[in-house]
């Protein structure tokens, strides 16, 4: 990394440690003061991140998607990108800042260490495809980490999160929380039934064939596989909804072991770099 990358990382870094503390003080402690501190230091952290990724994408001349540690540090971007839209469409999504904030912050703190060093593009994945395939990737294990987010709210339980109404002026309707994680667990289940078809395309391009049953590829069908049921399960067999946040947060850590776990398990032909 330059030394502006560098300082934009880092500073992402702090941030997201900084908002976490604060928050798990404000919800804790009952006092909204933190809380407002932790929502400048998050919305800062996602500046700085995006001014890391336009950096690093000028400086190599392709979009930061190509090594691990650059996958996973667009799923934090795409993580807080969705956070702060959430956020400002729905004031009263702010409690998500808690399970966002410590989930983001933990993915930073396993990229750091990752090699950081940023990699020429193989002759392999100079194809649009591949982009194409990352974007939905990254995209999608967002919109399931925010899932996820959410059921940790709910989880909290309704009483606890009356208790801070006096705390926070606006705050989630309880019974609205469960809609809101299908929600993004339906559009987790889109982008990553197109990040599996893409990546089969790109393939299919770059090696000859559109499946090998390769780990990535065998994890990550495993995980739309898991939203499938859980989904269905849902709707159709009307599964308890805290036995569904629970198992909601299951299947986000299988997406995270498909996405950067894998490598550390298996010999896998998905390469990054």
């Amino acid at each position: 990394m330059n030394t502006l990358e560098s300082l934009m990382y880092w500073a992402t870094t702090l941030l997201l440690a900084g908002g976490f503390f604060l928050a798990l003080v404000s919800i804790v402690f009952g006092k909204s003061r933190p809380f407002s501190i932790a929502r400048l230091l998050v919305f800062l952290a996602f500046i700085c991140l995006t001014v890391f990724g336009i950096t690093r994408w000028v400086r190599t001349a392709h979009p930061p998607f190509v090594t691990l540690f650059e996958s996973m540090t667009v799923s934090v971007w795409f993580v807080l990108l969705m956070f702060h839209g959430l956020r400002a469409r729905l004031p009263q999504t702010s409690i998500l800042l808690l399970p966002v904030s410590a989930i983001t912050f933990l993915l930073m703190g396993w990229s750091s260490s990752l090699p950081q060093e940023a990699s020429p593009l193989s002759v392999a994945l100079t194809n649009t495809w591949l982009f194409i395939h990352a974007s939905f990737a990254t995209g999608g294990a967002a919109a399931f980490l925010i899932g996820a987010s959410f059921s940790v709210v709910y989880l909290i339980g309704r009483a606890r999160l009356e208790s801070l109404q006096k705390t926070f002026a606006v705050l989630p309707d309880y019974n609205l929380l469960p809609k809101s994680i299908l929600n993004f667990l339906i559009f987790g289940l889109i982008l990553w039934g197109v990040m599996i078809v893409s990546g089969s395309i790109w393939a299919h391009v770059a090696w000859g064939r559109y499946w090998a049953w390769d780990p990535i590829e065998l994890w990550s069908l495993i995980s739309w596989l898991l939203y499938g049921l859980l989904l269905h399960t849902r709707l159709t067999f009307r599964l308890p909804q805290r036995l569904f946040c629970w198992l909601t947060i299951l299947a986000a850590l299988t997406v995270t072991f498909s996405l950067w776990g894998v490598q550390y398990v298996y010999e896998t032909i998905h390469s990054y770099g």
